[in-house]
């Protein structure tokens, strides 16, 4: 049992020692033009792609309809549209 909690412990203090080594070190210019930097991003999209996390879609360009001259206008989307002093009204 007392190995087991030494064992524990060691890898406990490891890991925040690296923790706080590595918050200091990605706000350096070394971060910025390292290798490391790939590897771990890559190692995280791998780690997250494990559980269904993904990185999201890039934005949509935004769709425009037109309509040549003679052709009618398209159908409204919805309903009646509400009046511009909707919300003053009690």
């Amino acid at each position: 049992m007392l190995p087991v909690l030494v064992i524990i412990a060691v890898i406990t203090v490891v890991a925040v020692l690296a923790f706080r080594w590595f918050e200091r070190y990605r706000y350096t210019d070394a971060w910025r033009t390292s290798e490391f930097r790939g590897a771990a991003f890559g190692f995280l999209m791998w780690f997250g792609g494990i559980f269904g996390h993904r990185v999201p879609p890039p934005p949509q360009a935004k769709m425009e309809l037109t309509t040549r001259a003679g052709e009618p206008e398209p159908p409204a989307s919805g309903g009646t549209t509400l009046p511009d002093q909707a919300a003053d009204d009690k």
